[in-house]
């Protein structure tokens, strides 16, 4: 062994990290009386890890109840304020309690405030429809009450329409998009490039399926069914029987009402088609070739980031 001078601090090092004879080449601290890796304590390792569980559950629970607080501080600021029934018990329980539901998800932290904004505006309108068809005149589809309601039914229909042909060139593009990945995995380049490349293709070609977005089509859906389609088409099929003359002001509302319920119901399912064919792409695609890359995880992360589209499947914006 090497002569140290007297004081160094290696010399101090070594003259602390003394060879025992007895523990086959370990290194014990002088009169220390322990081994320096002493044997797994297992009762010590379940203190540990009880106490991280403790520790997440605080910060799962800490994140919950913040979260609530600021869903209710946007029910009370931006929601409850902007929707106000005409009729506030029209027409029934079931229907108060939709109504309910959709503020709840409307006041959702992780909604978008563009799709906020503009489904607030979709149901204020559909309100107007049931005070204007029900309420503001006693005689049911009244010509006046007829000639009002044309305007909401066009424009709720209007977005509906929209809606549903963006979601079907949607579903179209899914399978231009996988043809484009089919061409991909057979070019001679390397795993670590295909992946980059398919993950440019989805992210520039489709945009991400929301759950809310879903939520918000199905109770936007059953709130049209409550306040307008159902109450609207039992007070119609009687009037018609009664009728002397044919208005073709009524027949053309009834037709709107009737269309918009169809084109909601084949939005939800659209949707979920969309949604379906996504996974699919990914089962498909994506599965195998990141099984073969030890950081795939980051560089599908950062392609999307870099070229998906901002706004959310069912935003509005041509409109």
């Amino acid at each position: 062994m090497d002569i140290l001078p007297a004081g160094s601090r290696l010399a101090v090092v070594r003259s602390q990290l003394a060879v025992d004879s007895s523990s086959e080449g370990s290194c014990t601290p002088p009169g220390s009386g322990k081994e320096p890796f002493p044997d797994y304590n297992e009762f010590d390792c379940d203190t540990i890890a009880s106490q991280c569980t403790a520790d997440q559950c605080h910060d799962d629970a800490w994140n919950y109840a913040l979260g609530k607080a600021i869903q209710a501080e946007i029910r009370q600021c931006q929601v409850d304020p902007n929707i106000i029934p005409y009729v506030p018990s029209e027409p029934g329980e079931r229907s108060q309690v939709v109504l309910e539901e959709l503020k709840e998800l409307l006041s959702d932290p992780q909604m978008r405030p563009q799709t906020r904004h503009r489904y607030i505006t979709l149901l204020n309108i559909t309100l107007h429809l049931n005070h204007v068809i029900f309420h503001q005149n006693p005689e049911f589809l009244a010509p006046k009450e007829t000639s009002d309601a044309k305007l909401p039914t066009e424009t709720i229909l209007t977005h509906l329409a929209w809606l549903d042909a963006m979601l079907k060139e949607q579903c179209q593009a899914v399978d231009d998009i996988a043809f484009v990945l089919r061409q991909i995995e057979h070019d001679d380049i390397s795993v670590y490039e295909k992946l980059r490349e398919m993950a440019r293709v989805v992210a520039r070609g489709l945009k991400k399926p929301r759950p809310l977005e879903r939520q918000l089509l199905e109770l936007y859906h059953a709130l049209f069914e409550e306040w307008v389609h159902t109450p609207f088409l039992r007070l119609r099929n009687c009037q018609v029987l009664t009728e002397e003359t044919t208005s073709l002001a009524r027949t053309e509302l009834t037709r709107h009402v009737i269309a918009i319920w169809d084109v909601s119901s084949r939005c939800i399912e659209n949707y979920d088609a969309y949604t379906w064919a996504t996974l699919q792409i990914r089962e498909g695609f994506f599965v195998p070739t990141m099984d073969h890359l030890v950081h795939a995880t980051d560089v599908w992360e950062q392609c999307w980031n870099n070229d998906m589209a901002i706004t959310d499947l069912t935003e509005w914006t041509a409109h």
